[in-house]
């Protein structure tokens, strides 16, 4: 008769054991999802929902005084007042804003710091330099496009004498020697060889780092006109300092608004204005921190004290929208690159 087999309770036991360990990290692991997801789930501890954890730091492209400066400035009031936190502004100008640009991008090692620049960087640039120290798109993330500024035709009343738009472009054609204008950025050097192709007016353009610099040499007689953005020109032409003679829009603007278009003074779909951006320099910005500043930002803007800054600056309330800033982008980056082209802009 064959021995019945007996079972290896040892063997079960370990075999027990084991499974029941398995089964405890499980739980325990599953636990951990679970708990992790439900914190997540909650607005107050989450950053970009409802808050920011670390202060801002915002680069402007610009010197202190002129457009970009002034908004970057009173969006930091803005965010700051949102945020609890401290906002940092801080001026890099030169390069026509890369300097600005390379330096967010490598400061960047998170979401809050910002660059406030405008269709120099993220547009006209990428055809003025053969090789940028950034991607003017996969660098960033668009935040909100925060203003629009026209340019003013601005002269020196004691150096031209001209008192209308219509006597000036008589004197400047009448004129053998070239005439000298300023150009403090891209968007006015833009508007000037415009208008100079446009107008068959013989010039040369003298840069300057910004528009404040730009201005002190206007009033000292130092060249002939000025297309000069609306917030570093207003005061001097409300003190009448200066001469505002025609705007570069294509309609004119609120600020000013017996100073004619240079599209109705006799250069039909003349239409150049620039205009400013906030974008976080890290391409990697989680979406709700972007939603939350995006929203903060128009939250600024919009308000009846927003409205208010921006015309009483000679600035034009945008679309605040991030997808408007990466359109405008892109279309400026075409338009305004033939222009560049045609003017020998391109640097060598």
């Amino acid at each position: 008769m064959q021995a019945t087999q007996q079972p290896d309770y040892q063997a079960q036991s370990t075999t027990r054991r084991l499974a029941k360990r398995r089964c405890r990290v499980a739980v325990s692991a599953l636990g951990a999802i679970l708990w992790g997801a439900a914190a997540s789930a909650q607005p107050t501890s989450t950053p970009g929902t409802d808050r920011i954890d670390k202060p801002v730091r915002i680069i402007v492209a610009y010197g202190a005084g002129g457009a970009s400066d002034s908004i970057a400035r009173f969006v930091g009031d803005g965010l700051s007042r949102r945020a609890g936190k401290p906002v940092i502004v801080e001026n890099k100008s030169g390069a026509d804003g890369n300097i600005a640009a390379d330096a967010a991008v490598r400061a960047s090692t998170d979401a809050y710091t910002l660059l406030v620049s405008g269709s120099s960087t993220h547009a006209a640039n990428a055809t003025i330099y053969r090789k940028l120290p950034y991607d003017p798109e996969a660098d960033f993330t668009p935040l909100a496009t925060m203003a629009s500024t026209p340019f003013v035709l601005l002269v020196n009343p004691k150096r031209v004498h001209a008192a209308t738009f219509k006597e000036f472009l008589a004197w400047a054609r009448k004129e053998s020697n070239p005439l000298s204008f300023a150009s403090a950025n891209v968007g006015g050097r833009i508007s000037g060889e415009l208008f100079k192709q446009r107008a068959g007016v013989k010039a040369v353009s003298v840069p300057y780092k910004n528009s404040s610099q730009a201005m002190t040499d206007l009033l000292g007689g130092q060249f002939d006109y000025y297309l000069c953005d609306m917030v570093t020109a207003l005061p001097q032409i409300q003190a009448g300092t200066v001469r505002a003679l025609a705007i570069s829009s294509s309609e004119r603007v609120q600020s000013l608004p017996d100073v004619p278009t240079l599209a109705e003074s006799g250069f039909p779909d003349f239409d150049v204005s620039s205009w400013i951006g906030i974008w976080s320099a890290n391409a990697s910005t989680p979406q709700p921190v972007a939603r939350l500043l995006s929203r903060w930002i128009a939250d600024t803007l919009d308000s009846p004290d927003g409205r208010h800054f921006l015309i009483g600056k000679g600035l034009i309330p945008a679309k605040v929208a991030p997808m408007h800033l990466q359109e405008l982008q892109r279309r400026d980056t075409k338009l305004w690159g033939k222009i560049i082209i045609d003017a020998g802009m391109q640097q060598p």
